[in-house]
């Protein structure tokens, strides 16, 4: 299996969040990995720069989308929590993508 694409991170980001506390990105990163079943394999795909793994890397670009849709905050450098906003989205059910 292939490192999935970032927006189909968003819902395991959002999971990852969702007991309302501040986390890290590591922790975050972890998560995902456990909750998608990611394999080491995977995990250790690096971009073609050879300078970040794939994984790090699309996880961060959700990360990005999230926060400009407003589903979640950086309240410092590399620490996220869910907004309102994103626990409405996640307990509505409904797939979250790019729309």
């Amino acid at each position: 299996m292939a490192v999935p694409k970032f927006f189909e991170f968003f819902g395991a980001f959002l999971k990852s969040l969702a007991d309302g506390t501040i986390h890290s990105s590591k922790e975050v990163r972890e998560f995902i990995a456990s909750d998608m079943k990611i394999s080491d394999e995977d995990l250790a795909e690096l971009l073609p720069s050879k300078r970040q793994s794939t994984f790090a890397n699309r996880v961060a670009w959700a990360r990005t989308y999230l926060d400009r849709a407003g589903l979640i905050s950086t309240p410092s450098k590399g620490h996220y929590c869910i907004t309102d906003e994103g626990k409405k989205a996640l307990d509505s059910g409904e797939k979250i993508d790019l729309k």
